[in-house]
């Protein structure tokens, strides 16, 4: 038997999204955090849904999948477990999500809405908006990292016609 990894509601504020926050700030935020729980198997989002909800991880395992045209199949992206935060970037710019979210086992989250970040006081929305740019900072620069080792491994003329299949898919 697996034992469950439970992250304490406490420590949630120990994330680099949310360590900014002053005392009166956390507990703003606190109020507009929901807390949701979903069985084993069940599907959190789905890819293409609309988004509306970023999620904090207290318990159990969430995968994150993702669906290709090219090469058919449904493809693991990461294995989160508690303490992770999924399902900011699509909170952010409100496109719909890029890759669909399941439960491995019991879950527990806290999550929160567009509407609950809204009615955040202004100083708390700004503290998160900063914290979620360095996170997009750091992610960035690790796709850049990735792409780099990609292309001395592949040779530009195979990794350029996949990022041309790429802006097709993606245009800006």
């Amino acid at each position: 038997m697996s034992s469950i990894r439970h992250f304490p509601f406490e420590r949630v504020r120990e994330h680099l999204l949310f360590q900014s926050l002053e005392d009166a700030e956390w507990q703003a935020l606190t109020t507009a955090l929901l807390p949701s729980r979903f069985q084993p198997g069940h599907v959190i989002f789905q890819e293409g849904d609309p988004s509306s909800d970023l999620y904090v991880l207290l318990s159990g395992v969430v995968e994150l999948r993702r669906q290709y045209v090219r090469h058919p199949g449904d493809y693991l992206l990461a294995t989160l477990h508690a303490g992770r935060v999924f399902g900011e970037l699509s909170l952010l710019t409100g496109r719909r999500r890029s890759f669909t979210a399941v439960s491995l086992m019991e879950v527990q989250t806290l999550r929160l809405s567009t509407e609950g970040l809204i009615l955040l006081p202004l100083e708390v929305q700004v503290k998160l908006y900063r914290a979620w740019s360095g996170i997009i900072s750091e992610r960035l620069y690790w796709i850049d990292s990735m792409f780099t080792d990609l292309l001395e491994q592949r040779g530009v003329e195979n990794v350029a016609s996949a990022m041309a299949l790429l802006h097709q898919r993606y245009p800006s």
